[in-house]
C-alpha cells in the first residue's frame, strides 16, 4: 500500500497579520515556521510522506504537481475556499464551519438559538452603535471586548476589560480604527477559563482532556502578549467533577455540531458561579505539541495529558478526515 502524501500548508496565520495592525510588525513575532517544522517532523514520524506547499499565486500548480493526497495546515478562509473550489480534500472544517466559528456573533447567535449557554453581547459596527448604547446599555459593565473575527487572542488586550463609558468608547474606537473589524461586546464573566479540545465528526466525535488556565498576575483573561509570555499555569485535565465533565461534553460536542466543524476544533469556556458558558470557538486551533513539558498549543498540552504527542494526535486527526472524505 503506497504511503499517504500530504500536502503540509505554510502560510503567515491570520492572528500575527491582526495583531499587527493594533500593535505594529516590529512588536509581533511570527512562529509559523517554527510550526511548521512542528507538523512536519510529526507527520514524517506518523509514517506520511510530506510535502510542504508554500503560500503563493502558484500553491494549486505545487499541489497538483506533488501529486498531494491530502492537505494539511488549513489556516484561513481563503485557503478552504480555494481547496473547496478546486475538488481538493483537506483536513479541517469546511467554508461554512470556518465562517461561522469566525465570526463571534454569528456563533453566539446559533449556539444561542439552540439553548447553548453564552454570554449575552452586542455588536458595534461603527462609533455611533457605540454611542447609541452608551446612551441606553443593554448590558451591564463591567463588559469585554474584542474584534469579531480575531483568533489567538489577537486585538485583546489589558484596554479589552471596560469598567466605564468612557472607557469603553475611547478602546472601541481604537480597535475599529486599527484592526478595522466589528467589535464584539461582551458582559464580562468571572469565572474559570478551561478550554477543551474536540477531534472526531458525527459519532466519533470525542473530547480531550479540559484545560483550565490559571492566570499569574492581576489580569485574570489572556491578551496576545500575555499568551506569547507563556507564564500563566495550565491544569489538564482541569479539576472537574463528574457532572462538570459530563456538562462540559455535552456543551461543547453540541456547539461543535451547531457550527458545522469538521475534524478537529477547540472551544473555549468559562466555568462561572451560573454554571459553563461557552466564549467562542476555533477551527484552527494550534497542534503542537512541543516542548514536551509545556508544549505551544493548548491541544497540544491536552494530547500530553492523554499520553500522546503529536505523532498519534496526527494519525488519529487525519484517520478521522480520510473517514470523513471518503464516505
Amino acid at each position: 500500500m503506497n504511503k499517504i502524501n500530504i500536502g503540509l500548508l505554510s502560510k503567515k496565520r491570520g492572528n500575527y497579520k491582526l495583531q499587527e495592525r493594533l500593535s505594529g510588525k516590529e512588536n509581533v513575532i511570527d512562529l509559523t515556521n517554527n510550526e511548521v517544522e512542528h507538523h512536519k517532523h510529526a507527520l514524517l514520524e506518523a509514517g506520511f510522506d510530506v510535502e510542504v506547499i508554500g503560500w503563493d499565486s502558484n500553491f494549486i500548480k505545487k499541489i497538483r504537481d506533488s501529486n498531494i493526497d491530502l492537505i494539511f495546515n488549513v489556516s484561513s478562509l481563503i485557503e478552504a475556499s480555494i481547496l473547496e473550489e478546486y475538488h481538493i480534500p483537506f483536513v479541517g472544517s469546511g467554508t461554512d464551519g470556518i465562517t461561522l466559528a469566525r465570526n463571534k456573533s454569528l456563533a453566539k447567535r446559533l449556539w444561542m438559538q439552540a439553548r447553548i449557554p453564552t454570554s449575552e453581547f452586542v455588536v458595534f459596527k461603527n462609533l455611533v452603535d457605540c454611542q447609541e448604547f452608551i446612551k441606553l446599555p443593554s448590558i451591564t459593565y463591567p463588559l469585554f471586548i474584542k474584534p469579531i473575527a480575531g483568533r489567538g487572542s489577537a486585538g485583546i488586550t489589558i484596554d479589552s476589560y471596560i469598567e466605564n463609558s468612557r472607557k469603553l468608547l475611547k478602546n472601541v474606537n481604537t480597535l475599529l480604527k486599527t484592526i478595522g473589524q466589528p467589535v464584539i461586546v461582551e458582559k464580562y464573566l468571572k469565572g474559570r477559563e478551561i478550554t477543551i479540545g474536540l477531534i472526531g465528526n458525527g459519532e466519533s466525535l470525542r473530547t480531550l482532556p479540559p484545560l483550565e488556565i490559571k492566570y499569574n498576575g492581576s489580569k485574570k483573561f489572556l491578551t496576545f502578549y500575555k499568551k506569547e509570555m507563556d507564564n500563566d499555569k495550565f491544569i489538564c485535565p482541569a479539576q472537574l467533577n463528574k457532572l462538570g465533565i459530563k456538562t462540559l461534553n455535552k456543551f461543547v460536542k453540541k456547539a461543535f455540531n451547531v457550527l458545522g466543524l469538521r475534524d478537529y476544533a477547540r472551544i473555549d469556556t468559562k466555568l462561572t458561579p451560573q454554571g459553563f458558558m461557552l466564549l467562542e470557538a476555533n477551527s484552527f486551533a494550534g497542534l503542537m505539541c512541543t516542548p514536551e513539558e509545556k508544549p505551544h498549543s493548548y491541544i497540544g498540552f491536552m494530547a500530553r495529558a492523554e499520553g500522546i504527542g503529536a505523532k498519534e494526535l496526527f494519525q488519529e486527526i487525519i484517520k478521522i478526515a480520510l473517514e470523513r472524505i471518503n464516505n
